[in-house]
């Protein structure tokens, strides 16, 4: 596992793993929160009456090692021809607050509009914490948000993603813990679970798509967005 970061590490940047402090991007709304990235309409793809997703999630989420994509929420939406909100903390996740607070602090943010679809992404920041107090966050969080969003919004829970610099093992005990939870969750209400490690979406040994150990690069985002985008389609047409 060091050998493969490593590798990859000295082909590219490398960049921290906390990362920087989220990059603000013209919002169509007011100015949101410190606590939260910025919030950014559709591509030009986006038509009037356009579906709307909203992000929740950690540096993968506000587009970190992403150069001219602006990351996969992004290119989902410019794939899908939604309008969307992004709503990435670097170095959050579910229990730990990162730059600006855990996923849970970001639900009031999320909610508002009431969107078609909300995604949770994360998060391997989460991977060096007690699992049973990780299942208890995730859970608390998940049945929040669906209790505070609208009832016609569907919820899409994205795990934790394999990456050069991550440990595998982790991946799959945060993973493990999240899925725990939505099915908890999903007791009462519809929420769907993906988990990107089990399936592949990044392959940590092919260095044409990672920005730094932790992070995709455009091609890395792409393949994500490209993963994405017909999932959320399957979950607004159920």
């Amino acid at each position: 596992m060091l050998a493969r970061a490593a590798a990859v590490g000295v082909a590219m940047l490398v960049l921290s793993a906390s990362c920087s402090s989220p990059d603000v991007r013209p919002a169509a709304s007011p100015t949101a929160p410190a606590t939260a990235t910025a919030t950014s309409v559709g591509p030009a793809t986006a038509t009037a009456g356009a579906r709307t997703v909203v992000f929740i999630g950690d540096s993968w989420t506000d587009g970190t090692g992403a150069l001219r994509s602006g990351g996969f929420p992004a290119l989902t939406a410019e794939l899908l021809g939604w309008e969307y909100t992004e709503l990435g903390v670097s170095g959050s996740g579910y229990v730990v607050p990162g730059a600006g607070g855990p996923f849970r602090s970001r639900i009031a943010q999320a909610v508002a509009g009431a969107p078609d679809v909300i995604v949770v992404q994360g998060s391997l920041n989460d991977q060096r914490v007690d699992v049973d107090e990780l299942g208890r966050a995730a859970l608390h969080t998940l049945t929040e948000l669906r209790q505070e969003a609208d009832p016609a919004t569907d919820i899409l829970v994205v795990g934790a993603p394999d990456a050069p610099g991550t440990d595998p093992v982790r991946i799959d005990r945060v993973n493990d813990a999240v899925s725990a939870a939505v099915s908890a969750a999903a007791a009462a209400a519809d929420v769907r679970f993906v988990d990107p490690a089990a399936e592949g979406w990044t392959d940590p040994d092919d260095p044409a798509l990672w920005a730094d150990p932790i992070h995709p690069n455009d091609a890395g985002h792409r393949e994500i967005a490209e993963r994405l985008a017909p999932i959320l389609e399957d979950v607004v047409q159920r």
